[in-house]
């Protein structure tokens, strides 16, 4: 009978590492090789363990893409969420600090990785797209969804501010990390003013409207 796969809670220190090391081959695997022409054995090779190592910690390769996932891309989401529920400041500010958060991450190296793999390979598999769905993107749209709604209920933002959608907030760091993946070579992009100015167009527009809307 198999054991269940022990939890990050669970681990002790020296295993927390082993999981560190296993999760970084894997992002280094997946990155030369692709989803599909990864193996397990490539990655106990990389990380210098036995193959039986790795499914100490993960189940098999989806688990292990799951594990470098959370890693990887977990901390961008949870400054986005932090940023969301930051009540005592405007939601100006809390709109901007979630899209300077969600530029910032997207223009690692290693969340490039991901975001290449997932366009590559995520329509051959559905289970890894709806894993990086429900897990990322949609708590993510979420927390920009809810700071939105609250600016319009507040009156800092216009009326039907809550109902645009957050993907116009979130698209142009998504296009900015899609830009440094295929054109950087060509033409390198400065993304600390892409963004500037992506959020500058964006919240002066919601302030000014807002403005517009209770003068008499």
């Amino acid at each position: 009978m198999e054991l269940d796969k022990p939890s990050e809670k669970q681990l002790t220190r020296s295993q927390l590492r082993r999981r560190e090391d296993l999760v970084r081959a894997a992002l280094k695997v997946f990155d030369e090789r692709g989803f599909e022409g990864a193996r397990i054995d490539d990655v106990a090779r990389e990380a210098e363990v036995a193959k039986g190592t790795v499914y100490l910690y993960f189940e098999n390769k989806e688990a292990l893409f799951q594990g470098v996932v959370r890693d990887v891309v977990g901390p961008a989401l949870k400054a986005v969420e932090l940023a969301a529920e930051l009540e005592s400041s405007g939601a100006s500010e809390r709109l901007e600090r979630q899209v300077r958060a969600f530029g910032k991450y997207l223009g690692s190296g290693d969340l490039r990785i991901i975001l290449r793999l997932m366009i590559a390979e995520g329509s051959k598999n559905e289970s890894l797209r709806h894993f990086y769905y429900s897990t990322i993107v949609a708590p993510g749209m979420e927390a920009i969804r809810r700071c939105l709604r609250d600016g319009e209920a507040s009156g800092e933002f216009r009326k039907g501010a809550g109902d645009i959608q957050p993907q116009v907030l979130a698209g142009v760091p998504m296009i900015t990390a899609i830009w440094q993946i295929l054109f950087a070579d060509f033409s390198p992009l400065d993304t600390d003013r892409v963004l500037e100015d992506h959020l500058k167009t964006i919240l002066d527009g919601l302030r000014q409207a807002a403005v517009r809307s209770v003068q008499p």
